[in-house]
């Protein structure tokens, strides 16, 4: 099968975009990505490693983390501030499980275009609406970019980074996906692994089975490190009480979720609002 009729058989499913900020002090720890993401540099400039390969990104460069890569982060400047959305990526054809490296793309691109930059804002503000048409929007938006990114990565004669394979998930089991569909837009709730798999109609050892097989993590270290990323953002981002910021991610013993937050983070959630700030 051509390269061209793969792309056009590739299915995207958006799981979520949000904008966060960081101050410098901020290094997000070695971990595996259960899900693909691309990223839009807003402001200031970090080093992001991916499969122990370096990346210094400046504003306006987008990065592709491809799904079930090692990431680590470390903010280079005062301020750094960036775009992400998560998806997952799919093939629906029988036998094309081994062919993700025909869907190659620069793991970092420049982006040279304002337009695409609007793509991006256009999802985060989309996410939240409530209209039935959706899901085909914000899939439209992610193509968009997805587009961009395999044009720039043709059109660039000097290619010092390791091209990306977009890894895929073509096992036609897409229970993990909703699984996570259901976190990322409940993070809020205290969800039971019980509820997840009676969603998905399994078993609980067989859904932590899964779960782990597809993201390296259980759903409930899964759900907890979503909690502590959402509350990073508010403590940055609000004046509100740190209490409040726990009980908002479902969390409603102050002093649990300031020993989680700092297992996460090496510091207090106090801390991290103060080192933001100075």
């Amino acid at each position: 099968m051509s390269e061209n009729h793969i792309r056009q058989a590739l299915r995207l499913h958006f799981l979520y975009a949000e904008t966060y900020s960081f101050p410098k002090e901020w290094s997000f720890q070695e971990s595996m990505t259960p899900y693909s993401m691309i990223r839009y540099i807003v402001k200031g400039a970090a080093q992001f490693v991916i499969d122990e390969t370096i990346y210094h990104l400046e504003e306006n460069d987008i990065i592709y983390i491809p799904q079930g890569s090692t990431l680590c982060c470390d903010a280079l400047t005062d301020e750094f501030s960036f775009m992400s959305i998560r998806f997952t990526a799919s093939l629906p054809i029988p036998g094309s499980e081994g062919r993700p490296e025909m869907l190659g793309m620069d793991s970092k691109v420049k982006c040279t275009d304002p337009q695409i930059k609007q793509y991006f804002q256009s999802i985060i503000n989309e996410k939240n609406a409530n209209n039935r048409g959706k899901q085909y929007t914000l899939r439209g938006y992610l193509e968009l970019i997805v587009g961009y990114i395999i044009s720039a990565s043709d059109a660039s004669l000097a290619k010092p980074d390791k091209p990306k394979n977009m890894k895929l998930d073509n096992k036609n089991d897409n229970r993990v996906e909703i699984v996570l569909a259901h976190m990322l837009n409940h993070y809020k709730e205290n969800i039971t692994i019980e509820e997840m798999s009676r969603m998905v109609n399994l078993s609980s050892a067989s859904l932590r089975r899964l779960f782990k097989r597809h993201t390296g993590k259980s759903p409930s270290d899964f759900l907890i490190e979503l909690k502590m990323v959402v509350a990073a953002k508010r403590i940055l981002e609000t004046d509100e009480r740190i209490s409040d910021i726990a009980y908002e991610v479902g969390i409603k013993d102050p002093n649990y979720f300031s020993r989680i937050f700092k297992k996460y983070y090496r510091v207090t959630p106090v801390s991290y609002r103060q080192l933001a700030r100075e």
